[in-house]
């Protein structure tokens, strides 16, 4: 059966089932690649209103890059990744893209990930795994696919990057 799967599909396989591995106690550093280089920028970015702007996501992404979320286009284009996030980062409270990821590596023009994203808004609080890749074109992010899962604490303990207050 996994050798059937596509490469991309087994990739992501191999990370969500590298996650149950013991994660190191001390904080590592970010990974050196441009999809974690660029998610340092995002969080940061995020605390400063007016930031996320099509020249800003430029700098990372090609002029036509796109981003699936659960097999459907959310996104296209510079104006579009600017707009998407400016209506994110309006909408109050907070959403960090935790760095390092829990798993990386890059094959490639592709950058696979397993990471944790984690928000507060209006007193609750979120979590989510998400796995999935990013394809470079001439060295910028010219598409980002991902499938996420939601966290619920009642299912069962939340993984420990997510925030519990």
């Amino acid at each position: 059966m996994i050798q059937s799967l596509p490469g991309r599909w087994l990739a992501v396989l191999c990370l969500c089932a590298a996650a149950t591995l013991p994660v190191a106690s001390a904080a590592p550093e970010p990974s050196g690649d441009v999809l974690s280089r660029f998610f340092v920028w995002w969080n940061q970015t995020f605390k400063q209103p007016g930031g996320y702007t099509a020249q800003a996501f430029g700098q990372w992404f090609t002029p036509d890059a796109t981003l699936y979320l659960e097999g459907k286009e959310v996104i296209r284009g510079l104006d579009g990744w600017a707009s998407h996030f400016q209506k994110i980062q309006a909408g109050g409270g907070d959403v960090e893209i935790v760095v390092p990821f829990k798993r990386v590596f890059q094959a490639g023009d592709r950058i696979y990930t397993y990471h944790v994203i984690r928000s507060r808004r209006d007193g609750q609080l979120s979590c989510a795994l998400a796995a999935g890749h990013a394809e470079l074109r001439g060295g910028k992010i010219s598409t980002i696919v991902l499938v996420r899962s939601t966290l619920d604490p009642a299912k069962g303990p939340l993984d420990p990057e997510c925030w519990t207050k």
